[in-house]
């Protein structure tokens, strides 16, 4: 097992947070709107705003996977870049272990909680700079946030982690181009670990690998999670392989959470019609079961100019005139259920 940093820590905020009680990571009213200028000669206008996560809420225990899947554009990203302080939220408040992760705080402080939040990104090679050899790339979290520390020490925990990824030592000397796109995210999954984060925020970390590859990393990442007792936030489309790593799943649309709820109930008991349409293009390898496609119509709205009411309800199949005047709240009708709709299936 990989060494603590104990000795090299110097704040300690999280002393009064109750793993058993409160959840590791809670989003409450979450909101993050892009503003849409028109340039004219002599300034720059606000026109509109690109309402991309509008008032998301939803918790993330200690040593869980977290599933976050929907349609492309609906804010899955954008709500882990906030988490990771990647981004300022317009509005709401993200919790890190009781902890408001915005409020004003001291650069020790704010250090101390960007190196329990980290993030591995869906193009491992856009997010390595080419120009570093690997040995730098996964040294940098040390050098930011273990300056004192010896060269020779981050040195041994460089190589210390690269087999822990599975790579050898002898990669450390090499440049990204040098690597397959499967060593390349092994490479991004390094640098998240180096500095024994808690919580890993990973946005489609397998999508752009191949099947084979797929699997090796979804292999690594259930092994890294048991030794090193991670939280994980896991982004995908591939709701297969959202039931394969998920302990529970959160269904988004338009910048909101539809539906939360544990994996095995979700593919058991759909609740919310959006998820429903999503289980049922999941495709199947036999081609005797029948399937029984749930055709949406139109297109995602425009995230700018959202519906009124539920954001679903242009292309819902159970719409009613309720659900294009009243926004539904996300309430939880059986335990550990949460689904925010008017007319919920169960």
């Amino acid at each position: 097992m990989v060494t603590t940093f104990e000795e090299y820590e110097t704040v300690d905020l999280f002393a009064d947070w109750d793993s058993k009680t409160q959840p590791i990571i809670n989003l409450i009213n979450l909101r993050k709107w892009f503003p849409v200028s028109q340039q004219s000669v002599l300034f720059s206008q606000v026109v509109a705003q690109i309402k991309a996560v509008d008032g998301v809420k939803l918790f993330l225990n200690k040593g869980e996977t977290l599933g976050l899947v929907g349609e492309s554009g609906c804010g899955k990203s954008t709500t882990a870049r906030v988490i990771s302080k990647l981004e300022e939220p317009t509005e709401g408040s993200v919790y890190f272990k009781g902890i408001d992760i915005f409020q004003p705080m001291t650069r020790e402080e704010e250090l101390s909680i960007k190196r329990q939040l980290q993030m591995v990104f869906q193009d491992p090679y856009s997010s390595l700079n080419p120009r570093r050899m690997v040995l730098d790339l996964i040294k940098e979290p040390f050098d930011i946030h273990y300056p004192d520390m010896a060269y020779e020490e981050k040195e041994s925990r460089v190589l210390e982690i690269l087999a822990k990824v599975g790579l050898e030592d002898y990669h450390a000397l090499r440049y990204p181009h040098e690597f397959s796109g499967g060593q390349r995210q092994r490479i991004g999954i390094a640098r998240a670990l180096a500095i024994h984060p808690e919580v890993i925020l990973l946005d489609e970390p397998v999508s752009a690998l191949d099947v084979s590859v797929q699997a090796q990393i979804l292999n690594l990442l259930r092994d890294l999670q048991i030794d090193f007792n991670l939280t994980y936030m896991f982004i995908a489309h591939d709701l297969s392989v959202i039931k394969h790593v998920s302990d529970r799943v959160a269904v988004m649309y338009l910048g909101k959470i539809m539906e939360m709820t544990p994996t095995g109930e979700l593919f058991r008991r759909t609740a919310h019609p959006y998820s429903v349409s999503l289980l049922s293009a999941i495709p199947r390898p036999d081609p005797r079961i029948k399937m029984d496609r749930i055709i949406l119509e139109g297109d995602v709205p425009s995230p700018i100019n959202p519906p009124s009411g539920c954001p679903f309800h242009p292309r819902c199949y159970k719409a009613q005139e309720i659900c294009s005047k009243e926004t539904p709240q996300l309430k939880e009708i059986e335990p550990n259920h949460y689904v925010s709709c008017h007319f919920p299936e169960i």
